[in-house]
């Protein structure tokens, strides 16, 4: 005579089979359906180590750093360091926080490699030139 438990759990455990088959195809479907869906342009200012270019003062330039968490690490060879406030305004703009006064720059162009900002400084503009900090660099020494 058959036995009702174990029929039973045959049923359950092809069931369960089932169940889980069922449910891995599907989340194979998600899954595949997450990772081809486009994601959005990086921002090329973003996370990489910017170096002013022959700023005017012929001193090393300064360092800028946008964290995508709105940090912005700002540093030079003769100045310590200091952690700012930034955003984006616009497609084309950014701003950040510089000891109460908002300071604010139209990107002109930017790429993986070279940035260009024109800063307002009242009512002047200025244009500022980096390039991505070449690894390994150290500042050198300063005359005092």
């Amino acid at each position: 005579m058959p036995n009702p438990v174990g029929a039973a759990k045959g049923r359950v455990t092809r069931r369960g089979l089932l169940l889980t088959l069922g449910l891995s195809l599907a989340g194979a479907g998600v899954a595949s359906a997450a990772t081809t869906a486009p994601r959005p342009a990086a921002d090329p200012l973003v996370g990489r180590v910017w170096v002013e270019a022959k700023p005017a003062s012929g001193l090393p330039g300064t360092m800028l750093v946008f964290l995508p968490d709105g940090t912005l690490i700002m540093d030079s060879c003769w100045e310590t360091y200091a952690l700012r406030r930034w955003t984006r305004t616009a497609p084309d703009a950014i701003a950040w926080d510089e000891d109460g006064a908002t300071i604010a720059a139209k990107v002109a162009s930017v790429s993986p490699t070279q940035l260009t900002l024109k800063v307002r400084t009242g009512k002047d503009t200025v244009e500022h030139r980096y390039a991505v900090a070449k690894v390994p660099y150290v500042c050198p020494d300063m005359k005092r």
